[in-house]
């Protein structure tokens, strides 16, 4: 789920950065939206906004050919090179740019995502699940005339593994034994285990020209930031890159779905500044924006041009607790400071309209989620009672409960840059203090706050994560992934390690979901993270845009779809 940032790879690291960027964007000063990490709907609305963003939209007017689209983006690209890349922004260019084997489709409620075509025309697995073998599109040419060959996927497996690049999304490859091509336009994928990801394993990553990128040795890649015009293989080329200012892509003629795009380029600018991102949008000079503050709605609902498309976010916002300290090893405890925190107070003041409470750590719309599954209710009585049952009592009269002569207090740590984050915080403060437990927010430069995490050396933390449509809940709950994972919180439970393992390894997706919701129980039992939201997200768009497939995912599926209604830009 990239650099957790709270972040997504697995794959979860590059998006933290980003996260915490875009979750200001997202709120505004009246305190409507949180992080571009919580995500918001249940039962069948959920399903109806995930259908709706899926399909394409269809404006009035005849679609023409040509024309540009301009899109108002918060930060620059770090690298153009899928494997050393450290940002979202940065995938996002990649993936206009390099195509991958196949394509994840947004049809993730119903069970794991399918796949369709892109780099392999069809594929097949062995009668044993254990090999997968893709067939490449005879048409795939790189921009230098040159085809895309089997070699070129063998080359890009190696990158994607290889401990000198030392990809974020590298885990993804893990069940995967070797890569071979048999000839140009074959490759064999050995698998050791059978399970219901070996598409998606195999397909991510995007698959890199050989003859361009194996002149610089894999040990350096992480030096380098591959911003210089690259050889590719998708729908766009490079055609300008201002550093700091903005990137323009144009159509690729060796695409190997042309006449697509039916653009003649995309150009993204560069505008930190959310004021500014926002005038540029209602002025024209930008076309599309993501992650509308909520301060700007009621001015684009009444621009008449525009339009706001709602679609989830692939992120949830959490409390985590760090289970190794004597405060929080106990899980009546923690299952107390849940009951303390009213999540649905704390979402009226910051995320009306767009963010609900979380019960847990699958996503709400996702294939594997326990609908049956609720957010734990405000109780501050029942919270007393397990504190008192766990010990903890009031025995001085100071107001705060203590137990063996220690009061409870801890410091709950939030990263700069983070309004939100801050918000909660306070309000959490404030809530735990009457039930008598005292938390102190404790603001950190986010990579100290990183960095603490990683150590674990925290109380607790208020943070979220961007997650991959891939359900696997190894890295943040496992035991496993207490050292050199993303369990923070160093939580243990051995019924939950065998859970998750049986659930990895499930070939049927029937039987993997109902291990993911037994594993969704034990985690809701035990508590190590005060689940708080998920949330929307708004984009904003010309009502004269044709083509859009925005999904949770990102915004830009299909960007080569993308056309003008009428007379082009």
């Amino acid at each position: 789920m990239w650099p957790k940032v709270w972040g997504a790879y697995n794959r979860r690291n590059i998006i933290l950065q980003v996260t915490v960027r875009m979750e200001e964007m997202a709120r505004g000063g009246d305190r409507r939206r949180t992080l571009r990490a919580l995500a918001l709907y249940g039962g069948c609305a959920v399903l109806a906004v995930v259908c709706a963003a899926a399909g394409p939209e269809r404006m009035k007017g005849a679609a023409v050919q040509g024309g540009r689209v301009v899109i108002g983006v918060p930060g620059d690209v770090t690298s153009l090179n899928i494997y050393t890349a450290t940002n979202a922004f940065s995938q996002e260019m990649v993936d206009r740019l390099f195509l991958k084997l196949a394509d994840e489709q947004d049809d993730f409620s119903q069970g794991p995502p399918t796949f369709a075509p892109s780099l392999a025309k069809s594929w097949e697995i062995s009668p044993d699940g254990l090999q997968l073998t893709f067939h490449l599109d005879a048409r795939a040419r790189w921009s230098d005339g040159r085809p895309v060959t089997a070699r070129d996927v063998v080359f890009s497996h190696q990158a994607a593994t290889s401990r000198e690049v030392s990809w974020v999304g590298s885990d993804v490859k893990d069940f995967i034994v070797d890569v071979r091509a048999p000839d140009e336009r074959t490759v064999v994928y050995r698998f050791r285990q059978v399970d219901p990801y070996r598409l998606m394993d195999a397909a991510e990553g995007n698959v890199l020209p050989a003859h361009a990128y194996e002149k610089t040795p894999l040990a350096d890649w992480p030096k380098r930031s591959f911003l210089e015009a690259p050889v590719v293989d998708g729908p766009f080329l490079l055609k300008r890159y201002e550093r700091g200012t903005l990137i323009e892509l144009a159509r690729n003629p060796n695409y190997l779905r042309a006449p697509l795009p039916k653009l003649d380029s995309v150009v993204f600018r560069i505008l930190p500044d959310e004021a500014t991102l926002v005038n540029e949008l209602l002025s024209g000079g930008i076309d599309v924006m993501e992650n509308v503050p909520a301060t700007a709605t009621k001015r684009i609902e009444a621009d008449p041009r525009l339009r706001l498309v709602r679609v989830p976010d692939l992120s949830y916002h959490f409390i985590c607790w760090n289970t190794s300290r004597p405060l929080f090893v106990d899980g009546r405890v923690r299952r107390a400071l849940t009951l303390s925190i009213d999540r649905e107070a704390i979402r009226e003041a910051l995320l009306p309209d767009t963010g609900r409470p979380s019960s847990g750590p699958v996503l709400s719309f996702l294939w594997a989620h326990d609908p049956s599954l609720r957010p734990l209710p405000y109780d501050p009585d029942a919270a007393r009672a397990l504190l008192k049952e766990a010990g903890w009592v009031d025995t001085d009269g100071d107001g705060l409960v203590d137990r063996d002569g220690r009061p409870f207090r801890f410091t709950l740590d939030i990263n700069q840059g983070s309004r939100l984050r801050a918000d909660v915080a306070q309000m959490v403060a404030a809530q735990l203090l009457k039930v008598g437990v005292e938390a102190v927010p404790r603001l950190f430069e986010f990579g100290a706050f990183i960095e603490r995490h990683e150590k674990h050396d925290f109380d607790a933390f208020v943070g979220s994560w961007r997650e991959s449509t891939k359900v696997d809940l190894k890295s943040a709950f496992h035991s496993a992934s207490r050292d050199g994972g993303y369990n923070y919180g160093m939580y243990a439970n051995p019924r939950l390690d065998e859970i998750i393992d049986r659930a990895r390894a499930a070939t049927d997706p029937k039987e993997a979901r109902a291990l993911w919701f037994k594993a969704q129980a034990i985690v809701a039992a035990d508590q190590p993270y005060t689940f708080l939201f998920e949330r929307d997200r708004l984009n904003a768009v010309p009502r004269r845009l044709q083509g859009l497939r925005m999904g949770p995912r990102t915004a830009y599926t299909g960007l080569e779809e993308w056309s003008w209604g009428g007379a082009p830009r």
